[in-house]
C-alpha cells in the first residue's frame, strides 16, 4: 500500500502501528449533507480528537501519535484523497504547510501542527498580527512557484501559531479557476479588522456564518468594498 510504504520509509513516524490506524479508521463516519455545508461526524475512535471539521472531510488526531493527523473525507468526497496527496507531492518539503506522510482510499496521514485557526481567533477576541499576512503571502508565492494555484485561502485554513501563520488544506490547489478570496481577506484586515479591533473583542459564530453566506452572494459581482462596509455599519 502507498501508505504503509510512505510510513514505513519515514523516521519521523517509524514507530506508529499502521494496524493500530486502519482498525480505527472502521469506527470513523462522516457525512455530508449539502456540498458547501461542514460534514457531519457521526462517529470516531474515543482514542482519537476531532481537531477540524470542513465541507468534504474532517481531521483527527490520534492521542497516541499526537505527531500526526488524519484527514479523513465523506463517502461523496473521497476521490479528493488521491487529488490532495499529489498536490503534497508536488509541494515538497517546506515551512508553510504540514509534511505528507501517506494516504488510503479516503484518508491522508499529516503533519499535526499546533495552531488556532482565524475563524476561532475571531470568536475567541485572539489578535491575528500582521506578520500572518506577511506569512500567508511568502507561503502563496511558493505555492506558485511550485506551478500550484493556490485557491480557497480562507479563514478556517489559515493557522496561527506563536505569531506566525502558515496554511492547511491545499485540495483546490490543483484546479485552475482564478480565486480571490486572499485579496479580500487581506484587504478586509488592513480595512476594517486593525481599525476596529479592541483586545478581548469576539466575533459571534452567527455574524461569521452570516458574513461567510452574503460573501458567496457578492463574491461574483466583485463588489467587495460595498459588502464589507455594510458589514461594518450593522455590526459594529
Amino acid at each position: 500500500m502507498e501508505l504503509c510504504q510512505k510510513l514505513e520509509d519515514n523516521l519521523f513516524v517509524k514507530d506508529i502501528n499502521l494496524r493500530y490506524i486502519e482498525d480505527n479508521l472502521n469506527l470513523v463516519r462522516i457525512q455530508s449533507k449539502k456540498p458547501h455545508d461542514p460534514v457531519e461526524v457521526i462517529t470516531y475512535p474515543e482514542e482519537w480528537r476531532c481537531v477540524g471539521i470542513g465541507t468534504s472531510a474532517a481531521v483527527f488526531q490520534p492521542k497516541r501519535y499526537p505527531e500526526i493527523s488524519i484527514k479523513v473525507y465523506a463517502d461523496n468526497f473521497a476521490q479528493i484523497a488521491l487529488e490532495e496527496s499529489k498536490v503534497y507531492e508536488q509541494l515538497g518539503q517546506n515551512p508553510f504547510f504540514p509534511h505528507y506522510y501517506g494516504r488510503g482510499n479516503n484518508y491522508l496521514v499529516i503533519e499535526y501542527r499546533k495552531g488556532i485557526n482565524i475563524y476561532d481567533c475571531l470568536i475567541q477576541g485572539i489578535f491575528i498580527p500582521e506578520q500572518v499576512i506577511f506569512d500567508v503571502d511568502n507561503a502563496i508565492k511558493y505555492v506558485r512557484s511550485r506551478g500550484l494555484n493556490p485557491c480557497d485561502i480562507h479563514i478556517k485554513n489559515i493557522l496561527v501559531n506563536d505569531g506566525r501563520g502558515f496554511l492547511v488544506d491545499v485540495s483546490e490547489y490543483c484546479k485552475k479557476y482564478e480565486c480571490k478570496r486572499w485579496e479580500y481577506l487581506k484587504q478586509a484586515y488592513y480595512d476594517y479588522y486593525l481599525k476596529v479591533y479592541r483586545p478581548g473583542m469576539t466575533v459571534p459564530s452567527w455574524l461569521l456564518e452570516t458574513i461567510r453566506k452574503w460573501f458567496k452572494l457578492n463574491e461574483k459581482n466583485g463588489d467587495i468594498k460595498a459588502f464589507a462596509d455594510r458589514i461594518i455599519k450593522m455590526f459594529f
